[in-house]
């Protein structure tokens, strides 16, 4: 009967735990990852940063085929480069900017964008907002909460991936209404690890009713985890990054990821305003 009633205390403990952190507010939440990052000093003190590593690309579903190479990702206050190399005349990479006021991408051959590319020129409010490369950059939209003031939604703990995460929707003031973006924190220390994207883009109607029933919605998705994290100059930031594209259209579906590993990290280097604007 002690085991029992002990039990029963346990479980109403931890069914306690979870309403409570159930109410945490959304500002609660970007506070405790802001927290998570480094103390306020900490973080004031960092104006540019750069980071370097390795990169690998697989492409797995509508292409097949995997490369190695190089990454940099630059960030100064607002604006930044995300920068991946690779060793190959048909796809030498992705070049991804924001000058803090336009946002350019780079090309792969012959004037053509990749699909990444082309994407994030369309929505390029994934950049002006400051969400693409998450905690990496001093872009990081959750440092800037005051002037970006996006709509929140806290959803509590959610099973995303297997594991209990923190769950945060993000909507930006202005741009890209039609996206779905979510925000994954890890439960104890509160550090962000998933950002995920879907856009629906429904199906148009046909000349015919035969072939309206042929078409289907378009669907865009993306994910991107954050790990191995390190502290550096009192900033606890992630050393590993990964991003995957999922592309389902009407005829076909297609998937590509890109790992990077940072080897570096260097805090308030001289930065060269060029570097935020692909030439």
């Amino acid at each position: 009967m002690r085991r029992a009633a002990a039990l029963c205390t346990l479980l109403s403990l931890s069914w306690l735990l979870q309403a409570k952190e159930a109410k945490l507010k959304p500002e609660e939440l970007v506070e405790k990852h802001l927290a998570a990052i480094g103390a306020p000093e900490a973080r004031a003190e960092v104006k540019s940063r750069m980071m370097n590593g390795t990169a690998e690309v697989v492409f797995r579903v509508g292409s097949f085929g995997r490369l190695t190479g190089g990454s940099t990702f630059a960030s100064q206050g607002n604006r930044l480069r995300l920068a991946l190399k690779f060793p190959h005349p048909e796809y030498p990479g992705e070049q991804l900017a924001f000058d803090g006021e336009d946002v350019s991408v780079g090309v792969i051959h012959s004037g053509r964008r990749s699909e990444l590319s082309q994407f994030v020129h369309e929505y390029d409010s994934l950049l002006k907002e400051g969400l693409l490369g998450g905690a990496t950059s001093t872009a990081w939209c959750l440092l800037d909460m005051k002037s970006r003031q996006p709509r929140l939604n806290y959803s509590g703990l959610k099973k995303f991936e297997g594991r209990e995460l923190h769950e945060l929707r993000y909507r930006p003031r202005k741009g890209l209404g039609d996206f779905v973006i979510t925000l994954y924190f890890e439960p104890d220390t509160f550090r962000h690890v998933y950002t995920t994207y879907v856009l629906k883009i429904a199906s148009y109607m046909g000349a015919t009713p035969e072939e309206s029933a042929r078409q289907r919605d378009v669907f865009y998705r993306i994910r991107e985890e954050f790990g191995d994290f390190r502290t550096v100059d009192g900033l606890t930031l992630p050393h590993s990054y990964k991003l995957a594209l999922t592309y389902e259209g009407q005829n076909q579906t297609r998937l590509t990821q890109w790992t990077v590993a940072f080897e570096e990290v260097r805090h308030n280097p001289e930065l060269d305003p060029s570097i935020f604007a692909v030439r």
